[in-house]
């Protein structure tokens, strides 16, 4: 007589816990997707650029002397200047770049180092949005 009455339960049961885990999994496919990073290359050292910043119509420039080399490329975008500045101070670190030199004020300047190598990353707000512009320079074999 319970039989019935204990499979119906067993069955919602196991029915809500598929629908939390299901609402977790898309909780987490949208977060992990939030971030939609890509890396650039300015002056051969590969750099993380987040998600809606796009390169300026600036034109960037490349320098290589006597074993040193070095550019700068200038990036816009449409987002909070304080969201871009904490992208940085999060990503930077996770691929072995050790912070330096750090500024903020209204935006800001983050310096990092890796190897021989030292990149500045300037950040100034905007009317729509943020100006980025991210210089690597360093030694050279």
């Amino acid at each position: 007589m319970y039989e019935p009455l204990k499979r119906h339960i067993m069955r919602a049961e196991m029915r809500r816990w598929l629908r939390l885990a299901a609402c977790l999994l898309c909780i987490t496919v949208a977060a992990s997707g939030c971030n939609g990073s890509h890396e650039e290359s300015v002056g051969g050292v590969k750099i993380p650029i987040p998600a809606g910043m796009t390169t300026s119509q600036e034109s960037g420039i490349e320098v290589s002397l006597l074993g040193f080399g070095g550019a700068q490329t200038a990036y816009q975008g449409k987002l909070d200047p304080d969201k871009v500045i904490e992208f940085y101070r999060k990503e930077m670190p996770a691929r072995g770049w050790q912070p330096s030199i750090r500024l903020l004020s209204k935006g800001g300047m983050l310096t990092y180092v890796k190897d021989s190598t030292t990149v500045i990353v300037t950040v100034e707000k905007t009317d729509s949005g943020a100006r980025m512009a991210i210089i690597a320079a360093g030694t050279q074999p």
